[in-house]
């Protein structure tokens, strides 16, 4: 079974990034978005990211912003559920290799986000093409 990938942030940020990257891979099965609105309590969205967690055995959630709101609230899911992975820095280059990735270890797949994360920034005037 694939790991679930959840993409958690504000506004329609994960929407965006997950709609971009079925643009190129097309349609992913195991992606799952949880917005945060300016309604919405930390225990309201936990809540959210735990239902679209399911019961799978591991899960990848992918934050757009380390110390906002929903990495806050699923840091605390993660502390209380160890089959929580979650990585800050939400981009499309992440996104597209984690889920290019296979393997069913999300401790592994949390590493593959956190390279191509920081990979995928790249200043031109110090890139060699």
């Amino acid at each position: 079974m694939s790991v679930p990938i959840i993409l958690a942030g504000h506004g329609r940020l994960p929407s965006g990034v997950g709609e971009a990257a079925e643009m190129i891979l097309g349609p992913q099965s195991r992606l799952k978005v949880c917005e945060l609105s300016p309604r919405d309590s930390p225990e309201e969205f936990g809540a959210r990211v735990l239902a679209l967690a399911g019961a799978a055995a591991g899960v990848l959630v992918l934050a757009d912003l380390h110390g906002g709101s929903p990495f806050n609230a699923v840091r605390t899911l993660a502390a209380a559920h160890p089959r929580i992975q979650l990585v800050s820095g939400l981009n499309l280059p992440m996104l597209l290799e984690v889920l290019l990735h296979t393997t069913d270890d999300v401790t592994e797949l949390a590493g593959v986000a956190r390279a191509a994360g920081r990979d995928g920034v790249v200043d031109v005037l110090e890139s060699t093409w």
